[in-house]
């Protein structure tokens, strides 16, 4: 469901209050499912697991920290999807429920997608050694 800058704050801030396992992924221009690439520009995708570090509602910025490094977002203009995995569809909802709490989409208007996945164990995505 789309909720408000000041309830995404309100998800992000017990978040940081409960020192939640988050996972985010995000991509630019975002797709809901994979196409073919044709026109030119810059293209990316991410995905860490992080904490919330800071949620400041007054600038519109939260940030997140993670072992590979730090995100912070700007949120002005951008549109949030909250649900809970409760509410998944009944063919996913086992799995969404062994794994996750909620998430928290974040839409900028220019097509950068962000998901943020509360997790219900520490995440477990592999990092790659540099």
């Amino acid at each position: 469901m789309f909720i408000s800058l000041e309830d995404a704050f309100a998800i992000l801030n017990k978040w940081q209050e409960d020192s939640a396992h988050i996972v985010v992924t995000a991509e630019s221009p975002f797709r809901q499912a994979l196409r073919g690439i044709h026109e030119r520009g810059v293209r990316w995708t991410m995905n860490q697991c992080v904490k919330v570090r800071c949620v400041n509602l007054k600038q519109e910025i939260v940030e997140f920290e993670g072992p590979t490094g730090n995100l912070s977002l700007h949120v002005r203009r951008c549109r949030f999807v909250y649900g809970e995995a409760r509410e998944a569809p009944a063919g996913m909802r086992e799995s969404a429920e062994a794994e996750t709490v909620s998430s928290l989409s974040i839409f900028f208007p220019y097509d950068e997608g962000f998901l943020f996945y509360e997790l219900r164990t520490p995440c477990s995505i592999p990092f790659r050694q540099t």
